[in-house]
């Protein structure tokens, strides 16, 4: 029942935050073969649940929560940082940047909303997904790099 337990908070964070999956899976001590199949999965089940229901969630948000005051649009260093990946690098930034950077729900809605054919977004997903998950499971359980040395190196 515990491994059930978490393989599904595995998948959970996976959808959402792709580093804190990883993370988890070092923690329990999966092998690399289960270690890239367990982010792969959670990692495409977001990409999948953002892409296709991220406007009815945005539909339920605006009828729960509707907005009191429309703020005019602001600019700044992020939204800037977004338009710059998108016109200059499209659908192949967008998805190699996803999992580090801009998060599975962020990439997922983003390029959604600019390429029409899901089959298009989830294939250059999959494949930057993929990269990811092989270069850092490769690190790890390869090359035995200690993350969690590296990040309290920086705090």
């Amino acid at each position: 029942m515990s491994d059930l337990l978490v393989i599904l908070i595995i998948l959970g964070w996976g959808s959402t935050k792709f580093a804190v999956a990883l993370g988890i899976i070092f923690y329990n001590g999966f092998g690399f073969v289960e270690s890239i199949i367990l982010a792969m999965a959670g990692s495409m089940l977001g990409i999948v649940v953002f892409s296709y229901f991220g406007d009815a969630l945005s539909k339920l948000k605006e009828r729960y929560f509707p907005k009191k005051n429309k703020k005019p649009f602001k600019v700044n260093r992020w939204t800037r940082f977004l338009v710059r990946l998108r016109s200059g690098y499209g659908l192949a930034g967008i998805a190699f940047l996803t999992p580090l950077v801009l998060t599975v729900p962020v990439g997922a809605i983003m390029a959604s909303s600019i390429y029409k054919s899901k089959l298009k977004v989830f294939t250059y997903m999959f494949f930057a997904f993929l990269f990811w998950s092989l270069l850092i499971c490769s690190a790890y359980h390869f090359l035995n790099f200690d993350f969690y040395a590296m990040i309290q190196g920086l705090f």
